[in-house]
């Protein structure tokens, strides 16, 4: 998902609501979320690395990655989740 797209999904939400993470659909765990954060902030970039295609990601080292890579970073475990929040993700 782009940032792009998930500002588009959370354009039609209540601005005041809260944000949480739904963690591991196979046993499902409402989360906090503690935070953004781009990958820039803690990988110093290497001019000399090869930048990875996108395609393989796990075999790329993290100066190969995007930079501008955005996580939405998982707090603390509130309480046990749904399976059905999958279904009902907007993408």
């Amino acid at each position: 998902m782009k940032v792009r797209e998930l500002i588009e999904i959370l354009e039609d939400m209540d601005p005041d609501a809260d944000v949480f993470v739904m963690s591991q659909e196979s046993w499902p765990f409402e989360c906090s979320v503690a935070g953004v954060a781009e990958r820039r902030a803690w990988v110093e970039e290497d001019p000399e690395a090869e930048p990875s295609t996108g395609r393989d990601r796990w075999g790329a080292s993290e100066a190969q990655l995007p930079a501008n890579d955005v996580f939405i970073v998982e707090g603390s475990q509130l309480r046990y989740g749904a399976k059905a929040a999958w279904e009902a993700a907007r993408r």
